[in-house]
């Protein structure tokens, strides 16, 4: 067992417990040695570990909402302490402390998911040699070995030289490992681009009034960000972009859910969430007078029953008796 795997040991068992155990489960449905078990095991198990972060991506979108919050504050205190780089560093911390904020909070959930994505990397990498790790046996690294996605093995990367010939006997060339995993790579840097470009958008104060200097640098990491990205995805097994794909896909839903309901105030997100609030209101409005003036109009029936019933009959004329002509000259 190498270093990386003694540090990381606790970890590699629970990234392989639970992909066993959704393995365990597609299993009984498409076949223990299925592709399809496999792929959807990774799914899963990306599902579970952003499920499991849940509480700390609220505190990460908390924590940027008030960074920006509190950069009038920072940019004052800034200029006033800007020969003084110790009592700045003091009197931010404390500005921190009193608001319940930290700039670093914003990079928890990276830095914790870290531990779970290399794990992944080192169970795949055994798997590609068929040798057990953590909870996975080896004839279930054997299977995984075997598997692919889209025709390309999950445990190979874009780099792949060589063909393949899975457990089926299905022949699979370097330059099919090649296009699958490029694609996989772009839709991966896209994704990540489409993240970045929704916080920007969305979550950004646009008082003009409210500095932000982060606003330079995000737009720079907006374009950087997924370039490096694609470099990183090329050197990455086919299965370990597609957890990365599926972080990020579960990112947009997380991050569009989030700054729907709790948006940064002055921001892109806020507008749109009481735009949202008039347009029901206005709706609920329109719906109580539509109601009441068909309320007013209408008469239950019984009611109009009694009243037909309470008015009194209008008294008859009486009408002149008919008599002959003779009858009327006597």
């Amino acid at each position: 067992m190498g270093f990386i795997d003694t540090i990381l040991n606790p970890i590699i068992y629970a990234v392989s417990f639970v992909m066993t155990l959704w393995h365990r489960v597609f299993g009984a449905i498409f076949g223990g040695n299925s592709s399809v078990s496999w792929v959807l095991s990774i799914l899963f198990l990306t599902i579970t570990i952003r499920a499991a972060m849940i509480p700390l991506f609220r505190k990460q979108i908390k924590s940027m909402q008030n960074m920006q919050r509190l950069q009038p504050q920072i940019q004052a205190l800034q200029k006033k302490y800007k020969l003084d780089k110790q009592k700045l560093q003091q009197e931010m911390m404390k500005l921190y402390k009193e608001n319940g904020t930290s700039p670093f909070a914003s990079c928890l959930p990276i830095i914790v998911q870290m531990p779970f994505f290399t794990a992944l990397y080192r169970v795949l990498y055994k798997a590609a040699s068929g040798n057990a790790i953590g909870v996975l046996t080896a004839a279930d690294a054997k299977s995984m070995a075997h598997s692919s996605f889209f025709g390309a093995p999950i445990p190979l990367k874009f780099f792949t030289t060589q063909s393949y010939i899975d457990a089926n006997g299905f022949h699979t060339t370097a330059l099919n490992v090649k296009i699958v995993a490029l694609t996989m790579v772009v839709l991966y840097a896209v994704s990540q681009f489409f993240t970045q470009r929704m916080m920007l958008a969305k979550n950004t104060n646009l008082d003009p009034s409210v500095p932000n200097p982060m606003v330079q640098s995000q737009k720079l990491m907006l374009y950087v960000m997924p370039v490096g990205m694609m470099i990183f995805g090329l050197n990455m097994f086919i299965g370990v972009v597609l957890y990365l794909m599926t972080t990020n896909v579960w990112t947009i839903g997380q991050q569009f859910y989030t700054l729907r309901n709790s948006p940064t105030p002055g921001s892109q997100a806020e507008k749109d969430m009481l735009a949202r609030k008039k347009a029901k209101e206005a709706q609920k409005a329109l719906a109580a007078a539509g109601d009441g003036g068909s309320d007013a109009d209408a008469v239950p029936a019984g009611a109009s029953g009694r009243a037909q019933d309470a008015t009194p009959a209008p008294r008859q004329r009486a009408q002149p008796v008919r008599t002959t002509r003779s009858k009327r000259k006597k």
